[in-house]
């Protein structure tokens, strides 16, 4: 008995040795074969490999020894293995080193609104003003005896006198109106108050023949012989033209003199057609003229000629300046003279958005700059230009407030852009030669990669509305697309035409509730829109869209890829999985056909 209780207890015990021998056993068989399904026969175990440097994965030029994240986009940088290249930066990018930036001397400066300043500097004559120039004309035909005004420059007053003449019509109206007078006169013997008309009408006739209404008052004490009458000067000035001498016959309405009122001048000055852009009525101006040494006097802008000389394209700048009188040894005298040559300086001020002129490299069609995307690294940037200033340009397109550019250096940095392409002109010839070439899209095509672009500026703004509409016009020409790829005979891919095919066979949401799932739905059909539109560009054609990626979507849709990329026909990029919350999240897709 008690020998078969020993030889049960060993059998026991036997078994539990089996047993966990046999479950040791299991699970490092499991380790090893998990061990081998992950590392293939060859590979170096991935923790074995050192890392070369972190890298941004939407601004490749961003790398860091450390681990950190991007300083543009504040994304976590990425390991870059030993062997491993990494992302490649875009090809227009340059990257300079901290040693190079300082050995050039480059400097960067923010495109803002700002105060465009331009000084321009017009030339022209000093005149008279001309609603103030007068022509004195013999009022009455005669004989002049006694000429008053006898020099160019004399200053003359209004009421002082002109000349004396000797004129039987006016000798002749003149004792009319004595004897009417009298006739008239209540106390006269015979007068009659029904005379007073005629005489009213005697009087204004002396007045139109030089008369003044004193002298008209006088002429009851005139004696009978004296044969002359004396005219007043009309109208204060200086004298410009004397065409009148002593002695000399005159008839009614001869031009005798002209005169000028030099109290204020008129600065008439020559603008072309480059100036006009600058020049507001009321701009203040300093003028200056080689008659007065050292003299400076102000003035505004009162009057820019609409009409412009078909010959010399220029139009004329009137500027009103006082012009007082200074005592001489010839007498008083005004400060500016008449009909000389004058310069005037206009500051021109306007508030625009504005980058300096040192940093506008042109290339015979289009001006550049380069951006600083930050870290040494620097694009070019095509830029529209309006009003140049002195030391600013105004930027219409091409540029937003707070992007830096280089305004010192640029074009050394243009110069390595160019060997850095392997070509020099900063243009790609073979580039210009293909886009010069290229032939519109079929219509087919175009329509279907415009709606694309068109949905995805629609999700970009965040306009669920915007999209449901456009998204009406989405199956039409899904059918269009996808017939035109089965009757026409072209080289498109076999996988691209199951995308088609798909596409079209898929279902388009009529009206997605929000735009969550307008993106999920928008991320399946994007992709195939892209790989169109490279296979188009490879063909040479152009359908007015551009590619764009995202290196983060799977941030903004749950279970989307990490890459993944859009059309739009923008430059500006715009992201439409991410909308307003990052709008700018993204690069454009340059390849070469």
């Amino acid at each position: 008995m008690k020998n078969s209780r020993l030889l049960l207890l060993a059998v026991f015990v036997a078994g539990l040795l089996a047993g966990g021998g046999f479950w040791f056993l299991r699970s490092h068989w499991h380790t090893a074969l998990a061990s081998t399904v992950s590392q293939p026969t060859g590979a170096e175990p991935s923790r074995s490999r050192s890392v070369r440097f972190y890298q941004s994965p939407m601004h490749p030029w961003i790398r860091s020894d450390q681990p950190g994240r991007c300083t543009i986009c504040s994304m976590e940088l990425t390991p870059v293995y030993e062997g491993d290249s990494g992302a490649a930066a875009e090809g227009s990018v340059v990257v300079l080193g901290t040693n190079t930036i300082q050995l050039i001397h480059l400097e960067t400066r923010e495109v803002s609104e700002a105060p465009l300043v331009r000084n321009l500097r017009l030339s022209g004559t000093l005149d008279d003003d001309d609603t103030r120039h007068r022509v004195i004309a013999a009022p009455v035909a005669g004989r002049i005896e006694r000429l008053s005004v006898n020099k160019l420059g004399q200053e003359i007053r209004a009421g002082e006198p002109l000349l004396t003449i000797y004129s039987p019509t006016l000798l002749t109206a003149e004792r009319e109106y004595v004897a009417l007078s009298k006739q008239s006169h209540p106390e006269t013997a015979g007068g009659s108050k029904d005379l007073a008309p005629i005489l009213a009408s005697a009087r204004q006739r002396l007045i139109q023949m030089g008369l003044t209404p004193h002298q008209i008052d006088l002429l009851k004490d005139k004696p009978l012989g004296a044969l002359t009458s004396e005219l007043m000067i009309p109208a204060t000035g200086t004298v410009v033209l004397k065409q009148v001498y002593e002695g000399q016959y005159v008839t009614e309405g001869e031009r005798l003199l002209e005169t000028a009122d030099f109290s204020t001048m008129w600065v008439q000055l020559t603008a072309y057609e480059s100036d006009r852009q600058w020049l507001r009525v009321g701009q203040a101006a300093r003028i200056t003229t080689p008659t007065w040494n050292g003299g400076v006097i102000t003035g505004q802008v009162s009057f820019i000629d609409p009409n412009f000389d078909p010959m010399t394209r220029s139009t004329r700048v009137r500027i009103e300046v006082p012009n007082p009188i200074e005592e001489t040894p010839e007498g008083p005298r005004r400060r500016l003279l008449h009909r000389v040559t004058a310069m005037a300086e206009i500051a021109c001020v306007e508030t625009a958005r504005t980058l300096p002129r040192s940093a506008l490299l042109w290339n015979g069609r289009q001006p550049v700059v380069y951006l600083s995307l930050g870290a040494g690294a620097y694009e070019p940037r095509t830029v529209r230009i309006g009003r140049i200033g002195d030391h600013l340009a105004e930027v219409l397109d091409g540029l937003k407030p707070g992007e830096r550019v280089v305004t010192h250096a640029a074009f050394l940095i243009d110069a390595q852009s160019q060997l850095q392409s392997g070509h020099s002109g900063g243009t790609d010839p073979e580039a210009t030669r293909t886009s010069h070439s290229r032939s519109p899209a079929p219509p087919p095509l175009a329509d279907f990669l415009k709606l694309s672009a068109d949905l995805s500026e629609a999700l970009a703004s965040d306009q669920l509305e915007v999209f449901r509409e456009t998204l009406k016009g989405f199956q039409p020409r899904q059918k269009a697309l996808q017939q035109w790829a089965s009757q026409t005979m072209t080289n498109l891919p076999e996988t691209l035409q199951k995308s088609i095919a798909a596409i079209a066979a898929s279902s388009a949401p009529n009206g997605p509730s929000n735009l969550a799932e307008a993106r999920k739905w928008f991320l399946d059909q994007s992709r195939t829109s892209v790989e169109l539109a490279r296979w188009a560009h490879r063909q040479g054609w152009e359908a007015g869209v551009r590619s764009f990626e995202c290196p983060m979507v799977d941030r903004a849709i749950p279970s989307a890829p990490k890459r993944a990329g859009w059309l739009q026909k923008g430059a500006e990029v715009r992201n439409p999985f991410f909308g307003a919350e990052m709008i700018d999240c993204g690069l454009e897709l340059k390849e070469k056909p």
